[in-house]
């Protein structure tokens, strides 16, 4: 009985003492009226490269994507900066977003930075031009 206790105890202090991933998080949202709307999160772990969590919606003249982890193709997030693309279907388009922020030195949590949002036809065939829109945007990061 008392070497199950013991055993029990060993378990809890394990778990206990297993060391919890920290991680930190961004929000950007688009800083002008070149997009109808423009919003792009995601959370990263601290001890390490990568993206634990990623969500955005970009809307433009009536169209709009939503954004999820599966979406990013690429993603770098050291020394001050953020850069992220993604790219998602949409009906018959293809919406891509690049974006690319940096720490502000005065401002510890408030970032800026740019986007580039393009609409495509997803079909490869098709011979409408893509619609491309560029801004800045403002982020939040902690």
């Amino acid at each position: 009985m008392k070497m199950k206790r013991i055993a029990y105890s060993l378990a809890a202090l394990a778990l206990l003492t297993a060391q919890a991933q920290a991680s930190s998080g961004f929000s950007c949202e688009a800083d002008d009226k070149n997009v109808t709307k423009l919003v792009i999160e995601g959370a990263m772990p601290r001890s390490e490269p990568g993206l634990i969590n990623f969500g955005g919606i970009v809307e433009i003249d009536g169209k709009k994507a939503e954004f999820k982890m599966p979406d990013v193709k690429n993603f770098t997030g050291r020394g001050g900066v953020i850069q992220v693309r993604a790219s998602a279907r949409a009906g018959d388009e293809i919406f891509s977003v690049f974006l690319s922020i940096r720490r502000n030195p005065k401002e510890e949590d408030d970032w800026g930075g740019t986007y580039e949002v393009s609409i495509a036809a997803a079909e490869k065939k098709s011979k409408t031009a893509p619609t491309v829109k560029r801004g800045k945007v403002k982020c939040f990061v902690e």
